[in-house]
Protein backbone atom coordinates (compact mmCIF):
# COMPACT_ATOMS: atom_id res chain seq x y z
CA UNK A 1 0.00 0.00 0.00
CA UNK A 2 1.35 3.42 -0.99
CA UNK A 3 1.48 5.88 1.91
CA UNK A 4 0.76 9.61 1.79
CA UNK A 5 4.47 10.42 1.93
CA UNK A 6 5.12 8.12 -1.01
CA UNK A 7 2.44 9.93 -3.02
CA UNK A 8 3.98 13.32 -2.23
CA UNK A 9 7.42 12.02 -3.12
CA UNK A 10 6.09 10.63 -6.39
CA UNK A 11 4.38 13.91 -7.32
CA UNK A 12 7.54 15.92 -6.63
CA UNK A 13 9.64 13.42 -8.59
CA UNK A 14 7.36 13.60 -11.63
CA UNK A 15 7.43 17.40 -11.46
CA UNK A 16 11.20 17.28 -11.22
CA UNK A 17 11.53 15.08 -14.31
CA UNK A 18 9.17 17.36 -16.22
CA UNK A 19 11.06 20.51 -15.21
CA UNK A 20 14.41 18.92 -16.11
CA UNK A 21 13.15 18.00 -19.58
CA UNK A 22 11.67 21.46 -20.09
CA UNK A 23 14.92 23.11 -19.01
CA UNK A 24 16.97 21.02 -21.45
CA UNK A 25 14.54 21.81 -24.29
CA UNK A 26 14.77 25.56 -23.55
CA UNK A 27 18.55 25.42 -23.52
CA UNK A 28 18.66 23.51 -26.80
CA UNK A 29 16.37 26.07 -28.42
CA UNK A 30 18.88 28.84 -27.72
CA UNK A 31 21.00 27.55 -30.59
CA UNK A 32 24.64 26.80 -31.23
CA UNK A 33 25.89 30.24 -30.14
CA UNK A 34 24.78 29.43 -26.60
CA UNK A 35 25.74 25.77 -26.63
CA UNK A 36 29.27 26.11 -25.23
CA UNK A 37 27.93 27.35 -21.89
CA UNK A 38 24.46 25.85 -21.93
CA UNK A 39 25.69 22.30 -22.48
CA UNK A 40 26.79 22.21 -18.85
CA UNK A 41 23.38 23.34 -17.62
CA UNK A 42 21.99 20.54 -19.80
CA UNK A 43 24.29 18.06 -18.07
CA UNK A 44 23.14 19.41 -14.72
CA UNK A 45 19.47 19.12 -15.73
CA UNK A 46 19.99 15.59 -17.06
CA UNK A 47 21.84 14.46 -13.92
CA UNK A 48 19.23 15.82 -11.53
CA UNK A 49 16.50 14.49 -13.81
CA UNK A 50 17.99 11.00 -13.52
CA UNK A 51 17.78 11.20 -9.74
CA UNK A 52 14.13 12.21 -10.04
CA UNK A 53 13.46 9.28 -12.38
CA UNK A 54 15.01 7.03 -9.77
CA UNK A 55 12.67 8.46 -7.12
CA UNK A 56 9.60 7.66 -9.20
CA UNK A 57 10.44 3.94 -8.92
CA UNK A 58 10.72 3.85 -5.14
CA UNK A 59 7.04 3.38 -4.17
CA UNK A 60 6.54 0.58 -6.70
CA UNK A 61 9.59 -1.66 -6.35
CA UNK A 62 10.96 -3.86 -3.62
CA UNK A 63 13.87 -2.74 -1.43
CA UNK A 64 16.24 -5.28 -2.99
CA UNK A 65 15.47 -4.05 -6.52
CA UNK A 66 15.88 -0.52 -5.19
CA UNK A 67 19.33 -1.46 -3.97
CA UNK A 68 20.31 -2.96 -7.32
CA UNK A 69 19.38 0.34 -9.03
CA UNK A 70 21.82 2.29 -6.87
CA UNK A 71 24.82 1.88 -9.25
CA UNK A 72 22.63 3.07 -12.14
CA UNK A 73 21.45 6.35 -10.64
CA UNK A 74 23.66 7.27 -7.65
CA UNK A 75 26.81 8.19 -9.66
CA UNK A 76 24.89 11.07 -11.25
CA UNK A 77 25.10 12.85 -7.88
CA UNK A 78 28.78 13.39 -8.64
CA UNK A 79 27.89 15.24 -11.86
CA UNK A 80 25.74 17.90 -10.18
CA UNK A 81 28.42 20.27 -8.96
CA UNK A 82 31.06 19.77 -11.72
CA UNK A 83 28.50 20.69 -14.37
CA UNK A 84 27.69 23.97 -12.60
CA UNK A 85 31.42 24.63 -12.15
CA UNK A 86 32.04 24.13 -15.87
CA UNK A 87 29.16 26.48 -16.66
CA UNK A 88 30.74 29.19 -14.52
CA UNK A 89 34.07 28.56 -16.25
CA UNK A 90 32.44 29.25 -19.62
CA UNK A 91 30.61 32.35 -18.41
CA UNK A 92 33.73 33.78 -16.78
CA UNK A 93 35.65 33.41 -20.03
CA UNK A 94 38.02 30.62 -18.91
CA UNK A 95 36.59 27.36 -20.29
CA UNK A 96 38.23 24.08 -19.37
CA UNK A 97 40.30 22.54 -22.15
CA UNK A 98 39.41 18.92 -21.29
CA UNK A 99 36.09 19.10 -19.45
CA UNK A 100 35.48 15.36 -19.62
CA UNK A 101 38.14 14.89 -16.93
CA UNK A 102 35.76 16.39 -14.38
CA UNK A 103 33.39 13.47 -14.94
CA UNK A 104 35.95 10.67 -14.88
CA UNK A 105 35.25 10.31 -11.17
CA UNK A 106 31.96 8.69 -12.12
CA UNK A 107 33.85 5.56 -13.24
CA UNK A 108 35.47 4.66 -9.89
CA UNK A 109 32.38 5.86 -8.03
CA UNK A 110 30.17 3.53 -10.07
CA UNK A 111 32.57 0.66 -9.44
CA UNK A 112 32.68 1.39 -5.71
CA UNK A 113 28.91 1.64 -5.46
CA UNK A 114 28.58 -1.62 -7.39
CA UNK A 115 30.92 -3.30 -4.89
CA UNK A 116 28.97 -1.86 -1.98
CA UNK A 117 25.68 -3.10 -3.43
CA UNK A 118 27.13 -6.56 -3.97
CA UNK A 119 28.37 -6.71 -0.37
CA UNK A 120 25.09 -5.41 1.05
CA UNK A 121 22.74 -7.48 -1.10
CA UNK A 122 22.92 -10.55 1.12
CA UNK A 123 22.02 -8.56 4.23
CA UNK A 124 19.30 -6.73 2.30
CA UNK A 125 17.70 -10.01 1.27
CA UNK A 126 17.85 -11.24 4.84
CA UNK A 127 16.63 -8.11 6.60
CA UNK A 128 14.54 -6.43 3.86
CA UNK A 129 15.73 -3.00 4.98
CA UNK A 130 13.81 -0.26 3.19
CA UNK A 131 15.75 2.24 1.14
CA UNK A 132 13.55 5.11 0.13
CA UNK A 133 15.99 7.30 -1.77
CA UNK A 134 18.80 5.41 -3.39
CA UNK A 135 22.32 6.65 -3.86
CA UNK A 136 24.01 7.92 -0.74
CA UNK A 137 20.93 7.45 1.44
CA UNK A 138 21.56 3.97 2.79
CA UNK A 139 21.63 3.30 6.51
CA UNK A 140 25.23 3.37 7.71
CA UNK A 141 26.71 1.19 10.41
CA UNK A 142 30.27 0.88 11.60
CA UNK A 143 30.67 -2.76 10.61
CA UNK A 144 31.56 -4.43 7.34
CA UNK A 145 33.53 -3.67 4.21
CA UNK A 146 30.41 -2.38 2.47
CA UNK A 147 30.09 0.42 5.00
CA UNK A 148 33.77 1.32 4.62
CA UNK A 149 33.23 1.64 0.88
CA UNK A 150 30.16 3.79 1.52
CA UNK A 151 32.15 5.96 3.92
CA UNK A 152 34.85 6.45 1.27
CA UNK A 153 32.19 7.49 -1.27
CA UNK A 154 30.73 9.99 1.21
CA UNK A 155 34.15 11.49 1.95
CA UNK A 156 34.84 11.80 -1.79
CA UNK A 157 31.47 13.50 -2.33
CA UNK A 158 32.07 15.98 0.50
CA UNK A 159 35.58 16.76 -0.76
CA UNK A 160 34.17 17.28 -4.25
CA UNK A 161 31.47 19.56 -2.85
CA UNK A 162 33.95 21.76 -0.97
CA UNK A 163 36.44 21.93 -3.84
CA UNK A 164 33.97 22.73 -6.57
CA UNK A 165 31.92 25.21 -4.55
CA UNK A 166 35.13 27.08 -3.68
CA UNK A 167 36.00 27.19 -7.38
CA UNK A 168 32.50 28.33 -8.32
CA UNK A 169 32.60 31.23 -5.87
CA UNK A 170 36.02 32.32 -7.14
CA UNK A 171 34.81 32.23 -10.74
CA UNK A 172 31.67 34.17 -9.85
CA UNK A 173 33.69 36.84 -8.04
CA UNK A 174 36.03 37.11 -11.03
CA UNK A 175 33.11 37.53 -13.41
CA UNK A 176 31.46 40.17 -11.24
CA UNK A 177 34.74 42.11 -11.02
CA UNK A 178 35.13 42.04 -14.78
CA UNK A 179 31.50 42.93 -15.47
CA UNK A 180 32.49 46.52 -16.24
CA UNK A 181 33.88 45.20 -19.52
CA UNK A 182 30.34 44.62 -20.64
CA UNK A 183 27.61 46.97 -21.74
CA UNK A 184 25.48 48.14 -18.86
CA UNK A 185 22.22 46.36 -19.73
CA UNK A 186 23.91 43.04 -20.42
CA UNK A 187 26.07 43.41 -17.35
CA UNK A 188 23.09 43.91 -15.05
CA UNK A 189 21.19 41.00 -16.59
CA UNK A 190 24.14 38.68 -16.27
CA UNK A 191 24.93 39.91 -12.75
CA UNK A 192 21.42 39.03 -11.59
CA UNK A 193 21.56 35.63 -13.27
CA UNK A 194 25.01 34.77 -11.88
CA UNK A 195 24.19 35.91 -8.35
CA UNK A 196 20.84 34.14 -8.34
CA UNK A 197 22.32 30.94 -9.71
CA UNK A 198 25.30 31.12 -7.35
CA UNK A 199 23.27 31.66 -4.19
CA UNK A 200 20.57 29.17 -5.18
CA UNK A 201 23.03 26.42 -6.02
CA UNK A 202 25.12 27.06 -2.91
CA UNK A 203 22.12 26.78 -0.61
CA UNK A 204 20.70 23.80 -2.47
CA UNK A 205 23.94 21.82 -2.63
CA UNK A 206 24.71 22.58 1.01
CA UNK A 207 21.30 21.39 2.19
CA UNK A 208 21.54 18.38 -0.13
CA UNK A 209 24.92 17.38 1.32
CA UNK A 210 23.87 17.92 4.95
CA UNK A 211 20.65 15.98 4.41
CA UNK A 212 22.55 13.00 3.03
CA UNK A 213 25.00 13.12 5.93
CA UNK A 214 22.10 13.15 8.39
CA UNK A 215 20.59 10.23 6.54
CA UNK A 216 23.78 8.26 6.89
CA UNK A 217 24.96 9.00 10.38
CA UNK A 218 22.04 10.31 12.45
CA UNK A 219 18.55 9.40 11.25
CA UNK A 220 16.68 8.78 8.03
CA UNK A 221 15.58 12.31 7.08
CA UNK A 222 12.62 11.55 4.82
CA UNK A 223 10.98 14.96 5.05
CA UNK A 224 14.28 16.73 4.63
CA UNK A 225 14.91 14.64 1.52
CA UNK A 226 11.50 15.64 0.20
CA UNK A 227 12.33 19.27 0.94
CA UNK A 228 15.56 19.00 -1.06
CA UNK A 229 13.65 17.51 -4.00
CA UNK A 230 11.17 20.38 -3.83
CA UNK A 231 14.13 22.78 -3.80
CA UNK A 232 15.51 21.26 -7.02
CA UNK A 233 12.07 21.56 -8.64
CA UNK A 234 11.87 25.24 -7.67
CA UNK A 235 15.40 25.88 -8.97
CA UNK A 236 14.50 24.23 -12.27
CA UNK A 237 11.33 26.29 -12.47
CA UNK A 238 13.22 29.53 -11.84
CA UNK A 239 15.93 28.66 -14.36
CA UNK A 240 13.28 27.93 -16.98
CA UNK A 241 11.52 31.19 -16.19
CA UNK A 242 14.67 33.31 -16.49
CA UNK A 243 15.81 31.62 -19.69
CA UNK A 244 12.35 31.96 -21.25
CA UNK A 245 12.26 35.67 -20.42
CA UNK A 246 15.85 36.35 -21.47
CA UNK A 247 16.71 34.18 -24.47
CA UNK A 248 20.40 33.43 -24.99
CA UNK A 249 21.60 34.71 -21.62
CA UNK A 250 25.15 33.78 -22.47
CA UNK A 251 26.14 33.53 -26.13
CA UNK A 252 29.40 33.27 -28.02
CA UNK A 253 29.61 35.31 -31.18
CA UNK A 254 29.72 33.44 -34.46
CA UNK A 255 33.17 33.53 -35.99
CA UNK A 256 35.00 32.54 -39.09
CA UNK A 257 38.14 30.49 -39.69
CA UNK A 258 37.29 28.29 -36.73
CA UNK A 259 38.33 30.88 -34.15
CA UNK A 260 36.65 29.24 -31.13
CA UNK A 261 39.29 26.52 -31.34
CA UNK A 262 41.98 29.19 -31.54
CA UNK A 263 40.55 30.89 -28.47
CA UNK A 264 40.50 27.61 -26.58
CA UNK A 265 44.15 27.02 -27.44
CA UNK A 266 45.02 30.52 -26.27
CA UNK A 267 43.20 29.99 -22.99
CA UNK A 268 44.93 26.66 -22.46
CA UNK A 269 48.28 28.35 -23.02
CA UNK A 270 47.33 31.14 -20.64
CA UNK A 271 46.31 28.69 -17.94
CA UNK A 272 49.54 26.74 -18.33
CA UNK A 273 51.54 29.93 -18.15
CA UNK A 274 49.86 30.72 -14.83
CA UNK A 275 51.38 33.65 -13.02
CA UNK A 276 53.82 34.28 -15.85
CA UNK A 277 50.95 35.67 -17.95
CA UNK A 278 50.55 38.60 -15.58
CA UNK A 279 54.23 39.49 -15.90
CA UNK A 280 54.09 40.16 -19.67
CA UNK A 281 52.73 43.70 -20.08
CA UNK A 282 54.12 44.21 -23.60
CA UNK A 283 53.82 42.44 -26.93
CA UNK A 284 50.14 41.68 -26.40
CA UNK A 285 49.78 41.43 -30.17
CA UNK A 286 52.11 41.84 -33.13
CA UNK A 287 51.62 44.03 -36.22
CA UNK A 288 50.03 41.29 -38.39
CA UNK A 289 47.62 40.60 -35.55
CA UNK A 290 46.70 44.28 -35.37
CA UNK A 291 46.06 44.34 -39.10
CA UNK A 292 43.90 41.23 -38.81
CA UNK A 293 41.85 42.73 -35.98
CA UNK A 294 41.39 45.96 -37.93
CA UNK A 295 40.18 44.12 -41.03
CA UNK A 296 37.74 41.88 -39.18
CA UNK A 297 36.48 44.70 -36.97
CA UNK A 298 35.78 46.82 -40.06
CA UNK A 299 33.86 43.94 -41.59
CA UNK A 300 31.87 43.39 -38.40
CA UNK A 301 30.96 47.08 -38.22
CA UNK A 302 29.77 46.92 -41.84
CA UNK A 303 27.67 43.82 -41.27
CA UNK A 304 26.20 45.29 -38.05
CA UNK A 305 24.70 41.99 -36.80
CA UNK A 306 27.30 41.48 -34.05
CA UNK A 307 27.68 45.15 -33.07
CA UNK A 308 23.92 45.65 -32.76
CA UNK A 309 23.46 42.53 -30.65
CA UNK A 310 22.00 43.76 -27.33
CA UNK A 311 23.92 40.99 -25.53
CA UNK A 312 27.29 42.01 -26.95
CA UNK A 313 30.21 41.93 -24.53
CA UNK A 314 33.94 42.46 -24.82
CA UNK A 315 34.68 38.69 -24.88
CA UNK A 316 32.04 38.11 -27.58
CA UNK A 317 33.37 40.91 -29.79
CA UNK A 318 36.92 39.66 -29.24
CA UNK A 319 35.86 36.17 -30.32
CA UNK A 320 34.22 37.59 -33.43
CA UNK A 321 37.38 39.40 -34.54
CA UNK A 322 39.69 36.50 -33.70
CA UNK A 323 41.48 37.96 -30.70
CA UNK A 324 41.56 37.74 -26.94
CA UNK A 325 39.76 40.41 -24.88
CA UNK A 326 43.13 41.86 -23.86
CA UNK A 327 44.25 42.11 -27.49
CA UNK A 328 41.02 43.78 -28.59
CA UNK A 329 41.16 46.20 -25.67
CA UNK A 330 44.77 47.04 -26.57
CA UNK A 331 43.80 47.68 -30.19
CA UNK A 332 40.82 49.88 -29.32
CA UNK A 333 42.77 51.96 -26.82
CA UNK A 334 46.11 52.28 -28.60
CA UNK A 335 45.04 52.40 -32.25
CA UNK A 336 41.54 53.91 -32.13
CA UNK A 337 41.82 55.84 -28.89
CA UNK A 338 38.48 54.49 -27.68
CA UNK A 339 37.20 52.27 -24.93
CA UNK A 340 35.02 49.28 -25.68
CA UNK A 341 31.94 51.22 -24.50
CA UNK A 342 32.70 54.25 -26.68
CA UNK A 343 33.48 52.19 -29.76
CA UNK A 344 30.30 50.12 -29.62
CA UNK A 345 28.09 53.05 -28.70
CA UNK A 346 29.46 55.20 -31.54
CA UNK A 347 28.65 52.50 -34.08
CA UNK A 348 25.18 52.07 -32.63
CA UNK A 349 24.45 55.78 -32.45
CA UNK A 350 25.61 56.16 -36.06
CA UNK A 351 23.09 53.53 -37.11
CA UNK A 352 20.38 55.08 -34.94
CA UNK A 353 20.95 58.59 -36.30
CA UNK A 354 20.30 57.36 -39.85
CA UNK A 355 17.16 55.49 -38.79
CA UNK A 356 15.82 58.57 -37.02
CA UNK A 357 15.91 60.50 -40.30
CA UNK A 358 15.04 57.72 -42.75
CA UNK A 359 12.12 56.38 -40.72
CA UNK A 360 10.47 59.37 -39.02
CA UNK A 361 7.35 57.42 -38.06
CA UNK A 362 9.19 54.92 -35.90
CA UNK A 363 9.36 55.56 -32.18
CA UNK A 364 12.67 56.37 -30.55
CA UNK A 365 12.36 53.35 -28.27
CA UNK A 366 11.87 51.07 -31.27
CA UNK A 367 14.99 52.43 -32.94
CA UNK A 368 16.96 52.22 -29.70
CA UNK A 369 16.04 48.56 -29.35
CA UNK A 370 16.97 47.78 -32.95
CA UNK A 371 20.47 49.19 -32.61
CA UNK A 372 21.19 47.25 -29.43
CA UNK A 373 20.11 49.42 -26.48
CA UNK A 374 17.88 47.87 -23.85
CA UNK A 375 16.27 51.03 -22.51
CA UNK A 376 15.34 54.46 -23.82
CA UNK A 377 17.17 56.26 -21.01
CA UNK A 378 20.47 54.50 -21.78
CA UNK A 379 20.02 55.27 -25.47
CA UNK A 380 19.25 58.94 -24.83
CA UNK A 381 22.29 59.30 -22.58
CA UNK A 382 24.65 57.71 -25.11
CA UNK A 383 23.12 59.62 -28.03
CA UNK A 384 23.51 62.98 -26.33
CA UNK A 385 27.07 62.20 -25.25
CA UNK A 386 28.12 61.46 -28.84
CA UNK A 387 26.02 63.94 -30.85
CA UNK A 388 25.43 66.66 -28.27
CA UNK A 389 21.66 66.39 -28.83
CA UNK A 390 18.86 64.18 -27.68
CA UNK A 391 17.37 61.83 -30.29
CA UNK A 392 14.16 63.83 -30.56
CA UNK A 393 16.02 67.13 -31.04
CA UNK A 394 18.33 65.50 -33.61
CA UNK A 395 15.34 64.20 -35.55
CA UNK A 396 13.60 67.58 -35.52
CA UNK A 397 16.72 69.45 -36.62
CA UNK A 398 17.34 67.10 -39.51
Amino acid sequence: MIETFDILFLIVSVLGVSQAIFLIVLLMDEGKRSFRANRWLMVFGFSVGMSFIDDTFDPFISPIVNLYLVPVFAPFFFAFIPSIYLYFREVSGSPVSRPYRHFLVLIPVTAAIGLMVYLKSTRMVANQDHVRDVGLQIAFSSQGLANLVLLAIVILFCASFVGYMTGIWRLARRYLRQANWQLQADSERMRRWIIELLVGMTVLFTVFTLTNLLDLFVFHAEWLSLGVKVGFVLVFFRMCQVIAQNPAIFVQAETEDGFPDELTKYQETSQEAGAQQASIPRAIIDDPGIARIHTRLTRIVSDRDVILDPLLTMPKLAAAVGATPNQLSFFLNQHLGKSFFDFVNEVRIDAASRLLIEEPDRTILDIATEVGFNSKSTFNQAFKKITGQTPSVYRNNN
